[in-house]
C-alpha cells in the first residue's frame, strides 16, 4: 500500500488548488466560465464512452492509430478517432507526432483489473441510469422528493432488485469506490483492538474483508439483503477471509448482530432522512453489547463556502434516495437522538471521515 500523507498536507494542496481554480475562474468572462461549466457533462459522456468501449484495454500496450483502436474496439473508424481527439484534450489519452494515441496518466485507470482501476465508477456515472435521475434535479429541489422515481420509475432499491444489469453496475462501483478509500481509513484507524466487526449495509463484503485484513485475529459478521448474500459470499471467499465471516440477511431498520464489538456503517446514513436515520441507529444500538464502538463513515459536509466534495454528493442523496450529507454537529444531533455519544470525528485524506460513537444509555 501506497504512503498516505498527512491530513495536513492533504488539505494544505487542496487550499492551493482551490486557490488557483477561482482565479483562473476570475480570468474569463462569467459568460465563457458558464459554458464551460455547463458543458462537463461532455466530458462525462466522452469518459464513459473510451470506458464502455474498452479503449484503454486496446492501448495496454502500447500506442496504435485510431483505426486499429477501433477494429479491437469494434466502433466506428471515424468516430473513434473524433472520440479519442476530444479525450486527448481531457488528459485520458495522449496523441503521438505519428498520429497514434496512447494512454495518459489518467486513461491508465480506465483499464480492467489493474490496481486503482476506476473503470467500475466511470461505467456507473455515465449510464444513462444514473444520468437520467441527474436530469432531473430541478424536480428534486422544485419539491425536495428523490428525482429517480420520476425519471425511472420506482424507488432506487426497488429498481436495482429489477434491473439485475444495472444493480451489477451499480454493486461493482460501490466496491471500487470502498477499495479507493481504503488505504486513508486504514491510515487513520485502528482495527485490531476488536474481536468481532460487524458491518452494517456492507455490499458485497469488500470492505468488511478489508478490515478482517487488518486485523487478522478477528472475525466478522456481514449484514447485508438478502440479493447481495450470494456476491458476498464470493467476494469474501475470493479474499480469504470467508471462514472468519458470518453473513446474516436482514434490514437495518429491523435486526442488527448482537455480538459485535465494533459495528461499521459505511456510507448508509447519508442515504435517509433525519427520522429514518434515527430508526436505524436506534436500532443498531438496540443490539449493541455493552462496551461496544460504532463507527460511521461518511462525509462531513464543512461549514461555510469550503470546497468538499459532500457538497455535491448532498444532490446525488437528493435525487435518488432523499438522503442527505451532514455536518458535524448534525451527526452530533443524530446520534445524540439515537442514544449515542460522539467520542470523535477522524478526518481521513479522502473525503470520507470517521465518526466515532458509543452508547450513551
Amino acid at each position: 500500500m501506497s504512503r498516505v500523507p498527512p491530513v495536513r498536507v492533504v488539505r494544505a494542496a487542496t487550499a492551493v488548488r482551490t486557490a488557483l481554480q477561482t482565479l483562473t475562474r476570475r480570468m474569463v468572462p462569467p459568460e465563457i466560465g458558464l459554458l464551460e461549466l455547463a458543458s462537463g457533462f461532455m466530458g462525462t459522456q466522452a469518459l464513459y464512452a473510451a470506458a464502455k468501449l474498452g479503449i484503454a484495454d486496446v492501448l495496454a500496450n502500447g500506442p496504435l492509430a485510431a483505426d486499429d483502436i477501433a477494429a479491437e474496439a469494434g466502433s466506428d473508424p471515424d468516430a473513434t478517432y473524433r472520440l479519442l481527439r476530444a479525450c486527448v484534450m481531457f488528459g485520458i489519452f495522449t496523441e503521438e507526432s505519428d498520429g497514434r494515441f496512447g494512454l495518459a496518466p489518467l486513461g491508465s485507470r480506465l483499464r480492467s483489473g489493474v490496481p486503482g482501476s476506476m473503470l467500475p465508477v466511470i461505467l456507473m456515472l455515465g449510464d444513462p441510469q444514473y444520468q437520467g435521475p441527474w436530469g432531473r434535479l430541478a424536480y428534486s429541489v422544485e419539491t425536495g422528493k428523490p428525482a429517480v422515481e420520476v425519471a425511472l420509475g420506482k424507488q432506487l432499491w426497488e429498481y436495482l432488485d429489477e434491473n439485475p444489469e444495472f444493480a451489477a453496475t451499480f454493486n461493482n462501483a460501490m466496491t471500487c469506490l470502498t477499495t479507493l478509500d481504503w488505504p486513508t481509513v486504514a491510515a487513520a484507524y485502528d482495527f485490531t483492538p476488536y474481536s468481532t466487526i460487524v458491518d452494517i449495509g456492507g455490499g458485497h463484503g469488500q470492505l468488511l474483508a478489508l478490515m478482517l485484513g487488518a486485523s487478522p485475529t478477528a472475525k466478522g459478521v456481514l449484514q447485508e439483503r438478502e440479493a447481495l448474500v450470494g456476491p458476498a459470499e464470493a467476494q469474501l471467499r475470493e479474499a480469504g477471509v470467508r471462514d472468519r465471516c458470518r453473513i446474516e440477511s436482514g434490514s437495518f431498520f429491523e435486526t442488527a448482530p448482537s455480538d459485535g464489538d465494533l459495528y461499521v456503517l459505511r456510507r448508509v446514513i447519508h442515504d435517509f432522512d433525519d427520522e429514518q436515520a434515527v430508526e436505524i441507529l436506534t436500532n443498531v444500538r438496540r443490539h449493541m453489547p455493552r462496551g461496544s464502538t460504532l463507527l460511521l463513515l461518511e462525509s462531513v459536509v464543512p461549514a461555510g463556502s469550503t470546497p468538499h466534495f459532500a457538497k455535491t454528493l448532498d444532490l446525488d442523496m437528493l435525487i435518488f434516495v432523499g438522503g442527505r450529507e451532514r455536518t458535524g454537529r448534525q451527526f452530533t444531533t443524530l446520534l445524540d437522538r439515537a442514544g449515542f455519544r460522539m467520542t470523535r470525528i477522524i478526518p481521513t485524506v479522502s473525503t470520507l471521515s470517521l465518526i466515532e460513537a458509543v452508547p450513551g444509555r
